[in-house]
């Protein structure tokens, strides 16, 4: 993911224990995303070390400050009284919890450095020390009303170390990537899905190096849209939302499917539509999308999907 325009891995896309993790959380409520009341922190553990997770909770459910003194490998909480930081806040080095969007949600544990977070209220400070492989307990706290109890929320995520390997030979990658969205009704809010898939082309490689290169290999996904006229009095292709535009908003899956939301009832305002150049905003628009990939910057064919 891209988090004030800095590349950070997804917990779904191994994670190495020298990188920089994105430990994320979407927030849904009766079938749409929704923002706690507050998110107070986040902690993160050893699952070899905690098989349960009530041996992390006190009996109200919530953190238990000598469990988070004696186990937690990482501790985050925002700062000044404030639940959480805006993502354009972020640095790499700096601890805290941001928010990326409605219901979105991330801590960054980074294996570059040692930020340690500090609770108030126990008035402890934990370091980071999540450094070995294996599997994780990320544990956060939080309020859903201003008048509800607090309560956690336990997610898992693995650190791995062969994320590192080494060949004799340039890689040689195969990429296709498919358009799975055809029409969206215009006024809707739908998500452009991009599936990508991988051939590795080197017959010298093992499967399991091959199988590792499958993972976490988009960097920097970004999407252009334009529309398609068939009227001779207006150009024939007009883009309507830039590669610049639409980087911050695109989200990465860990089978490395690309997921742009894509709101339609925007172009009402667009100025190409108020330019007389869009024509009929129902149509075809062509869809490219743009990444990196080890040295090579991929640019696909154009992908259609139809506004209806």
């Amino acid at each position: 993911m891209n988090l004030n325009g800095l590349t950070i891995t997804d917990r779904g896309n191994r994670p190495s224990t020298t990188g920089r993790l994105a430990i994320k959380v979407f927030f849904i409520n009766d079938g749409k995303y929704y923002d706690p009341y507050e998110i107070k922190d986040m902690a993160v553990f050893s699952r070899y070390t905690n098989i349960y997770p009530s041996s992390l909770l006190n009996e109200e459910g919530i953190l238990n400050g000598s469990a988070v003194s004696s186990l937690a490998k990482a501790y985050f909480a925002a700062s000044d009284g404030a639940s959480y930081l805006d993502e354009n806040e972020y640095a790499f080095g700096a601890s805290g919890i941001y928010r990326v969007g409605l219901g979105e949600y991330v801590a960054v544990l980074d294996g570059d450095s040692g930020v340690s977070g500090y609770n108030a209220d126990w008035d402890l400070v934990v370091g980071n020390t999540a450094s070995a492989i294996g599997s994780y307990l990320d544990v956060w706290t939080i309020k859903n009303t201003a008048n509800s109890a607090y309560s956690t929320v336990i997610n898992q995520f693995t650190l791995f170390d062969d994320t590192l390997f080494t060949i004799t030979e340039p890689l040689l990658i195969n990429t296709n990537n498919k358009l799975i969205t055809k029409k969206i009704p215009l006024g809707s809010k739908e998500n452009l899905k991009i599936t990508t898939t991988f051939s590795i082309e080197n017959g010298s490689i093992s499967d399991s190096i091959k199988n590792l290169v499958n993972n976490s290999i988009i960097l920097n996904p970004m999407i252009k849209i334009e529309k398609i006229n068939d009227d001779q009095n207006i150009p024939s292709r007009v883009e309507v939302s830039g590669y610049a535009e639409t980087s911050g908003l695109i989200q990465l899956t860990s089978e490395n499917t690309v997921l742009f939301p894509w709101d339609t009832d925007q172009l009402k305002t667009h100025p190409e539509l108020l330019a007389g150049n869009l024509g009929n905003m129902r149509g075809i628009y062509a869809i490219t999308l743009k990444y990196d990939l080890m040295t090579e910057r991929v640019i696909t064919p154009l992908m259609y999907v139809q506004l209806v």
